[in-house]
Formats: C-alpha cells, sequence, structure tokens
C-alpha cells in the first residue's frame, strides 16, 4: 500500500510541476505591444513636425511651441508605459490562479477517488494479500492463530484476517473466541458487500456449532443471513438440517436444492445431494439401514481422572475431516457408562446420506461437555484426536482414552 500512495504522489508533484513552471517562465515580449508603440512614436514625430512648420511659420510663438511640445512629449510618455503596467498586474493574477490550480487539482482527485474511486476494493485486495501471506507462512494451526492475533491487535480493520481468524477457532472446537472473531469480521466488513451476506450465513453456523441446537439466538441469525442473501448456502443448508430433524422432508428438499447451485463441486455438494437422496427415501415412506462401512471403538476415561457428578454431562465422540470444524458423524452418549464401545455408522452421520466409506481417513476425538451441549469449555473432559485410516483398520477396534481437562 505505502509503494502505491508513494507512486501516486510522485505522479501528482511531478504533473503539479508543469502548471507552477507557467507562473515563473519569462513571458515573451507582445508583438503587438511594439507595434503600438511604434505607432504612437510615429504619431507622435508627426505631430512634432506639423509643430515646428507652424513655429517657423510664425503661426505660433515660441511659447506656445514649447507648452505643445510638453504635453506631447507627456502623452507619449504615458502611451507606452501604461500597457506594461497593466501586463504586469494581469501576469500576477494568473499567477496566483495557477498556483491555486496546481495545488486544488491533486486534492480534488484524491477526495474524488476515496468518494466514487474503488478504494475500498483496493483495500481489500491488501488485506487478502497479507492474510494470505500470514497463512502461507503459519506452520500449525496454533501458528496462524497467534500470527493472527498479532496482525489483527495491529491492524484491526482486516475482515478477511478476521474470518480466517474465526474459521481457525473452531477447528480448534473454540466456539467461543470463533464467535467473537466472526463479530469482528462483520465489524470491519462492507455491509452491502457480497461477504457482508456470506459472513452472516457462517456466523450462524458457528452458532448453531457452539449451542448445539437451533434456538432462538441461531434462529434469528438464519434469518438476517437469509434476509441480506436468499440464496446462502449455510443459512439454507441449517434449515435443511432444521427441517430434517423436525421430519419435515418435503421443506428439507427445498432447501438443501436452493443452496446447490452455490455450492461448487466439493464435498458440501456431495453432502446436500445425499441429504436431498435420504429426505426423498424418508419422504416416501422409506427407512435409511445403516450399512456399508463402520468404525469399532473403545472409549474409556484415563486412569487418576473422576467424573464430578454432574446430571447433565454428556459424553460426544466425533468424526470430523482434517481440520474442518463441523464433525461428519457423531455418538451421543452417558459418561457414567464409561468406559463404553461403540460401532460407529453411517446412521451417525449428522447431515442425512454422508457415508463413512466416501472418507478414505477420519479423525476421531471425545468430549465430555459438563454443560450437555456441544463446544469446548473449561472444566470439560477431552481425548486426543485419533487419526483413522479407514481401510487399514477396517476389522480393528480403536481405542479412545480421555485425559485431558480444559483450563
Amino acid at each position: 500500500m505505502f509503494q502505491l500512495w508513494f507512486a501516486v504522489a510522485i505522479l501528482l508533484c511531478f504533473s503539479s510541476v508543469f502548471i507552477v513552471w507557467a507562473c515563473f517562465r519569462p513571458i515573451p515580449q507582445s508583438k503587438a505591444l511594439d507595434s503600438r508603440n511604434d505607432a504612437v512614436i510615429e504619431l507622435f514625430k508627426l505631430k512634432q513636425q506639423e509643430l515646428d512648420e507652424e513655429l517657423a511659420a510664425a503661426i505660433i510663438n515660441r511659447s506656445d511651441y514649447d507648452q505643445r511640445l510638453a504635453e506631447m512629449q507627456r502623452t507619449l510618455l504615458l502611451e507606452t508605459s501604461e500597457e506594461p503596467k497593466q501586463k504586469v498586474s494581469s501576469n500576477n493574477t494568473g499567477s496566483v490562479m495557477l498556483v491555486s490550480i496546481a495545488l486544488i487539482v491533486p486534492f480534488a482527485g484524491l477526495l474524488t477517488y476515496f468518494e466514487l474511486g474503488a478504494y475500498g476494493g483496493l483495500e481489500q485486495r491488501v488485506n487478502l494479500q497479507n492474510t494470505r501471506a500470514i497463512s502461507a507462512s503459519a506452520t500449525s494451526l496454533p501458528m496462524l492463530i497467534e500470527n493472527l492475533q498479532s496482525s489483527l491487535a495491529d491492524e484491526p480493520n482486516n475482515p478477511e484476517g478476521w474470518y480466517l481468524l474465526a474459521n481457525s477457532y473452531l477447528q480448534v472446537d473454540d466456539y467461543k473466541q470463533g464467535l467473537k472473531a466472526f463479530e469482528q469480521a462483520l465489524t470491519y466488513v462492507q455491509e452491502d458487500s457480497v461477504q457482508h451476506a456470506a459472513l452472516l450465513g457462517q456466523y450462524a453456523q458457528a452458532l448453531f456449532f457452539e449451542a448445539g441446537q437451533f434456538n432462538d439466538t441461531v434462529n434469528q441469525a438464519i434469518a438476517k443471513a437469509l434476509n441480506k442473501d436468499p440464496t446462502d448456502i449455510s443459512a439454507l443448508s441449517l434449515l435443511g438440517i432444521k427441517a430434517f430433524e423436525s421430519q419435515e422432508y418435503a421443506a428439507a428438499i427445498n432447501y438443501w436444492q436452493r443452496a446447490l447451485p452455490n455450492a461448487g463441486e466439493g464435498q458440501g455438494k456431495a453432502s446436500l445431494l445425499a441429504g436431498i437422496e435420504n429426505a426423498k427415501q424418508m419422504l416416501n415412506g422409506g427407512q435409511v439401514v445403516a450399512t456399508g462401512a463402520s468404525i469399532s471403538l473403545n472409549v474409556a476415561i484415563a486412569n487418576g481422572l473422576v467424573l464430578p457428578s454432574i446430571p447433565s454431562a454428556t459424553l460426544f465422540v466425533y468424526a470430523k475431516q482434517g481440520n474442518e470444524a463441523m464433525p461428519l458423524f457423531a455418538a451421543k452418549l452417558d459418561p457414567a457408562d464409561l468406559p463404553i464401545t461403540l460401532v460407529l455408522t453411517d446412521a451417525m452421520a449428522l447431515q442425512k446420506g454422508t457415508r463413512l466409506a466416501d472418507f478414505e481417513s477420519l479423525n476421531l476425538s471425545a468430549h465430555i461437555a459438563l454443560a450437555g451441549v456441544p463446544g469446548q469449555k473449561p472444566g470439560d473432559y477431552v481425548s486426543q484426536v485419533l487419526p483413522v485410516n479407514l481401510a487399514q483398520s477396517k476389522g480393528e477396534k480403536l481405542d479412545l482414552t480421555i485425559d485431558q481437562i480444559l483450563k
């Protein structure tokens, strides 16, 4: 950004030099002025000759001659000196005007650019470049979060940076900080932009992850996102899930079909298509059978850890893809039954139609939420993340140990 504005300043100064130079350059003598002075002198000589002839013919006396000659000389002096004075005055006025133009034009150009130009787009491009540079230099997710925090503390007007930080927090299940980062992104992004509408939908999704259910706050955020953009994929996907959970399969199909055009060609589109197909089966009275791949899992709590007697405590077992924040599969259990042996199947998919067989590897984790809702909070019990290659671990029983208390 500095290099750009430095170049703009140099160009403005360079252009202003031409205007200022006109103020101080020597003004060439006017040919019209020379011709006029010559004519006045010739007329003076002619009148002086006539006056000499009248004196010689004794038509006038010497006293009249001297008086008339003096008057002619004064007239000659006035006629030949008046125009240059006017010229100097005119030149001074023009110089002031030129200097004023040289000062006004650059400032007027800058103000016009800020008001009517693409300054916002330029700033957004610079923010995007800085954010990408931070992302590329980070070798781990914690390092990325730390670098983004440091950068945004110095330059908070970077919605792209806040968005990346929000998603990074979601990947480590820190929904509280993720929501704060989303709120900062919404503060700095332009309200009439496409990015603002997309952020509203993803903010609603983060609220759903944090709450683990469709409460009033989540529903209001979804409505606000759809009011801004009726085709927002995040908001429509959430409405589809809500409708499916309420057994309103026709409504779920409608929401997911509206989200398809903006889903791209990745896993998101595949999940939507699978959800639509499954909703159609349920609409026709069919049953989804949990068949195909499965993961056998033994979940236990580490020796020395004692669970508090809290009725609301709930055990969640998740299967996620890579560093994605939202689980693909989940099981909700009673932690009082630990150790527990369970089989993770397609029936445990959070989005209907998602199949274990569609993934080469998944990350497994366990979480005991003392408050009883998803979203890690201080005091909750968690396990290490267990990467699983589905092809290699087929038929093998895996061990997942809960051995940490969140601070």
